[in-house]
């Protein structure tokens, strides 16, 4: 990087605006900045600091003192910056924020920072941080490695020779790119990480598997068990060659188990074919006795149904002979009484008919006798008809005289209209040009919006996901800590249940011992002992348990033990998921959070996490607030820039509206001229017309044509109606008086036709043998009721047979048998039952144990090799991850990283040498330290410095001012040329001197500048800060700065 031109606006002590043009010296060379103390010197390097990272040169110097006290109210502080780096062209616009007086009134104003930075391919970049981000990213380097490498600033030019191990490697890290290394130790030491929880979880899982091993309840088992609960790591071997021993076992009981219970389910089956066999046959005789009955009930209604049958067949003659002969004297009576009816009611009707029809025949001949005047009427009609087209043609020509004299008054209103929208127009068209001048920046502002609101996105999605990894933490916490309690609960249950029943278990022993010795005798051996005398027999208690009663409790026991167990794994597994989020979260949170903003240590207690959602919710809300203040933002820039637009569109339109309103005030002469001619012409035709016409206007002839015309159409319209109506009349007369002679006719036949349908129905009725009508009427029934009746008798008839024939069946299948009893069979058939459940429980708890141990036994084989592999690797790994972290016992603590960097010191250490020993006249040389005083501190980086004259070895720090001066100068130079030497890095080409000089002795002096010049004979431009007159002396092209009560100036020596 090498600054070209440098614009400094009311910055430090400069007023207004300042320029220094560097290219003047040419991009390379030795140059002197010089001028009175406080002059403004220092600033100049304060200038480009500020401009590429936002910050100043010094820890005293802060961006909100950076505005001029001599600068006028509406002048800007900024500084604006162009730079060459590899051979292309940037420039930085940056200013800070400052409070400056108001324009008018009394009082400030803030400005807010911001930065803009211009891309050799013309791209923009804008944003305080974001340009701050960008320029980091270009050169390589932050403000303090730059400041370290590219200014040995007045107060600080000692930090780069006096920093300690750590700060040094710092700068190399960026510099060097050797963070590759440094994550090379950190992915080993996850790896070993990795390889030893791997480790302790198959550790764990072996342990876990043993305890999950169901043990048998002999003393072997018993004894086994208790091995178990004291069992270790180192144990595992021999446990698991028992787990193979108990399976084995298990295997042979389990198969002894299976044929007891074969032989048992055979009993069984044979027991439930003979009862099967026996129910059946009882069935059969409950059957029996069951149609007997049934065939004595049918019996008992034999007469009830031989009555239902002689209703059926009644109901029957009713229905299908004599209802439909009862059907058609009815129909032939209702027809008789329609027809009566029908003659009465025309009757009445010819008698209206004839008095109507009288009355309008004399209402005909009346408007008969009216022709001649409705002929009258129409020949005036016709005549008044032949003039209406003059009375048109007057019409017209007043039309289009008033239509010339409204045109000619319009085309006068609109030639002051036209003269006064030019004048309007012209306004419009200077106030569209100013608004315009003053949105000419608005596509950058809306950039620069849309790149923040971007931004802030972005870290409200991180905030978001930080948020919920968070949530899910405290609920994980939550859950582990109940799994726990879940735990510790099982296992204070286990621990009570164990204890219950080993205090049973042994009074359950001292009973049976009881027992045994109430049937020794004297002088009869014990079983137990072989004694002959028993001085002390043991005596039952009657309180201990029976055999089922300690079953039941070494059940329960065993119950509350695998309980336990599963709860172990369950708050085992969720402890183990929640350090592995709550790692997560660190990592989330050290990455969201600057150094200082959110400590990280202790954080995984709920307080801590408590206050970790309150500052999220807090930046969350910031975001947000920002986030719309943005979208307003963007919204008033789019709406202006839309209003841009059509500033743009209006201001087009105007100057185009312009020309057009020169163009029609043209127009508008001409037409007055050509209306004022042709209305002259049309008022002279109009006056030969009107003489020729006998009304006034059209109109009024109009009106007279059309009363003439309502009249004649009123005459003929009664005409006609009294000419309908008489027709009508006369027409329906004659149609109703025929009609009256069909009905009579009709209801003549129909009279006999029911006469003879009466004598049909009486003879029928008395035919098929009913007494009168009323038992007609008794017994008629619906179709639906006869097939009721006739369904309800077949089914009767049908289960007197079926019932007959299920008598006989069944009376044959149990002649010569006898009852079963089924209360003793089925005693047997319990009793077996019972027998097979015991030996069923017996062989499902060894099935059980045996499929449980056997799955634990191949599990368990798989497990104790990858904990085998397991331990190998992280043997390996480990030795790997300390190497390179620096962490090896007994060896020197240097991290692989640093060792790299040890390599790239030792070159700028020599190349500092070189200006160092021509400088001292060979007395001193830098001396990289190879190894700390102890191995607990990691070093590599130190410096100690060689006295040749004394032969001896020396801290820097024991150096004087002068001596330390040329020390850091050859270390800054050399640190130069090692960055330069590496293809790909770091380019500073720029390196600037402040002070220091001071403490030179003359000689010293000399063989500073003559290093520098040689230094700058290459590419670089080298800059000395200093007020010292042997500099002003010894270099030509000088920086000069003097200082007024108006502020600072520059003026340029070359």
């Amino acid at each position: 990087m090498k600054p070209l031109h440098v614009t400094m606006s009311a910055f430090g002590p400069y007023a207004g605006k300042t320029e220094l043009d560097l290219q003047t010296f040419g991009g390379q060379g030795l140059f002197l900045i010089t001028g009175d103390t406080g002059a403004g010197k220092t600033t100049i390097f304060d200038a480009i600091a500020f401009a590429l990272y936002g910050e100043a040169s010094g820890d005293i110097r802060t961006t909100d003192t950076m505005r001029s006290d001599f600068a006028e109210p509406e002048m800007k502080t900024y500084v604006e910056l162009t730079f060459l780096h590899r051979q292309k062209t940037y420039r930085v616009i940056r200013n800070p924020r400052y409070l400056r007086p108001k324009k008018s009134g009394e009082g400030t104003t803030a400005e807010n920072a911001d930065a803009v930075l211009e891309m050799p391919d013309g791209t923009v970049i804008t944003g305080f941080r974001d340009v701050t981000a960008k320029i980091t990213d270009l050169l390589g380097i932050n403000y303090k490695q730059f400041k370290q490498i590219a200014m040995l600033a007045q107060g600080e030019f000692l930090k780069l020779l006096l920093a300690d191990s750590k700060e040094r490697g710092d700068i190399f890290h960026r510099v060097f790119g050797t963070e590759l290394y440094q994550l090379a130790g950190r992915l080993l030491k996850e790896r070993e990480r990795d390889a030893k929880r791997n480790c302790e979880d198959a550790q764990n899982e072996i342990m876990q598997y043993f305890s999950l091993v169901s043990c048998s309840e002999d003393e072997w088992g018993t004894k086994f068990q208790t091995q178990l609960k004291d069992a270790a790591i180192h144990d595992s071997d021999e446990l698991f060659e028992q787990v193979k021993k108990l399976v084995k076992k298990d295997r042979s009981l389990q198969e002894n188990l299976r044929e007891k219970l074969k032989d048992s389910q055979r009993r069984l089956s044979d027991q439930i074919t003979v009862i099967a066999a026996a129910t059946a046959l009882n069935q059969l005789f409950d059957q029996r006795d069951t149609a007997r009955k049934k065939e004595e009930e049918m019996l008992s209604h034999r007469d009830d149904h031989m009555r239902q049958k002689k209703d059926l067949e009644d109901a029957k003659h009713a229905r299908y002979t004599i209802y439909p002969l009862e059907k058609d004297f009815l129909r032939e009576q209702e027809k008789e009484d329609k027809l009566k009816e029908e003659i009465d009611v025309l009757q009445e009707k010819i008698s209206v008919l004839s008095g109507q029809m009288n009355l309008a025949g004399d209402e005909y001949k009346k408007q008969t006798e009216r022709a001649p005047e409705r002929e009258k009427l129409a020949s005036a009609m016709d005549h008044l008809a032949k003039m209406l087209p003059a009375y048109d043609q007057a019409d017209l020509l007043k039309d289009q005289l008033r239509t010339l004299a409204k045109k000619r008054a319009d085309l006068l209103d609109e030639q002051e209209s036209l003269l006064r929208q030019k004048e309007r127009m012209k306004i419009q068209k200077d106030e569209l040009r100013a608004a315009l001048e003053q949105m000419s920046n608005l596509e950058i502002q809306l950039a620069r919006c849309e790149q923040e609101s971007e931004q802030i996105q972005t870290k409200s999605e991180h905030l978001d996901n930080v948020k919920s990894h968070v949530d899910n933490l405290l609920k994980m916490k939550q859950e582990s800590g109940k799994l726990q309690k879940d735990f510790q609960k099982a296992q204070d249950q286990f621990r009570k249940d164990s204890r219950i029943y080993d205090e049973n278990e042994m009074a359950f022993y001292r009973e049976q011992a009881g027992i045994m010795a109430e049937k020794l005798e004297d002088k009869t051996p014990c079983p137990v002992c072989g004694s002959t005398e028993h001085p002390a027999k043991a005596v039952i208690a009657g309180s201990a348990p029976s055999e089922a009663e300690l079953l039941m409790l070494r059940k329960r026991t065993e119950n509350s033990r695998e309980k336990m167990q599963d709860c172990s794994r369950k708050a085992a597994a969720k402890a183990a998921e929640t350090d592995l989020a709550g790692e997560q979260l660190k990592q989330m949170v050290e990455k969201l959070f600057s150094e200082g903003e959110f400590c990280t240590e202790g954080m995984f207690n709920s307080e801590r996490l408590t206050n970790l959602q309150q500052l999220l919710d807090a930046q969350m809300l910031r975001c947000s607030e920002l986030t719309k203040e943005y979208v307003q933002r963007k919204k008033m820039c789019q709406r202006s820039i839309r209003d841009k637009k059509a500033h743009k569109e209006q201001l087009a339109l105007t100057e185009r509206q312009l020309q057009e309103n020169e163009a029609r005030r043209s127009e508008v002469d001409e037409e007055k001229t050509h209306v004022s001619f042709e209305a002259d012409s049309k008022a002279g035709e109009l006056k030969n017309i009107q003489s020729s016409l006998e009304y006034e206007d059209r109109q009024q002839a109009k009106e007279q044509m059309m009363g003439w015309e309502k009249e004649l159409k009123r005459q003929k319209d009664d005409f006609q109606k009294a000419e309908k109506a008489y027709y009508d009349l006369r027409n329906d007369h004659n149609s109703n008086r025929l009609l009256l002679g069909d009905k009579v006719e009709q209801y003549t036949e129909t009279g006999r036709l029911k006469k003879k349908a009466f004598l049909l129905y009486q003879e029928r009725l008395t035919a098929v043998g009913f007494k009168n009508e009323a038992s007609y009427q008794a017994a008629k029934k619906t179709e639906d009721e006869i097939r009721e009746s006739e369904n309800r008798i077949r089914k009767f008839e049908d289960d007197q047979k079926s019932i007959v024939q299920e008598l006989g069946r069944l009376e044959i299948e149990t002649k010569g048998k006898e009852r079963q009893d089924l209360d003793r069979l089925m005693a047997q058939k319990v009793q077996t039952e019972q027998e097979k459940e015991k030996i069923d429980g017996e062989f499902r708890k060894v099935l059980s144990r045996l499929g449980n141990n056997e799955l634990i036994l191949k599990s368990l084989e798989k497990v104790r090799k990858n904990f085998s592999e397991y331990t190998k690797k992280y043997l390996l790994i480990s030795d790997l991850s300390k190497t390179a972290n620096g962490e090896l016992s007994g060896k020197q603590k240097l991290a692989f990283e640093q060792y790299v960097q040890a390599a790239y010191f030792r070159q700028i250490l020599m190349e500092a040498n070189k200006r160092l020993r021509e400088m001292t006249n060979g007395r001193y040389e830098l001396v990289r330290r190879e190894s700390a005083s102890d191995f607990r501190s990691q070093t590599g980086l130190d410096i100690d410095v060689m006295d040749h004259y004394t032969g001896r070895l020396r801290s820097v720090k024991s150096l004087s001012g002068g001596e330390s001066f040329k020390a850091s100068l050859s270390l800054a130079l050399g640190l130069s040329d090692v960055i330069q030497g590496h293809a790909g890095g770091v380019e500073i080409d720029t390196l600037f001197i402040d002070e220091g000089f001071g403490a030179l002795d003359e000689q010293s002096l000399e063989q500073a500048i003559q290093t520098l010049a040689r230094l700058a004979d290459g590419n670089r431009l080298v800059g000395i800060i200093s007020h010292v007159s042997e500099l002003k002396e010894r270099i030509d092209r000088q920086v000069i700065i003097k200082k007024s009560n108006k502020g600072s100036s520059i003026h340029i020596r070359s």
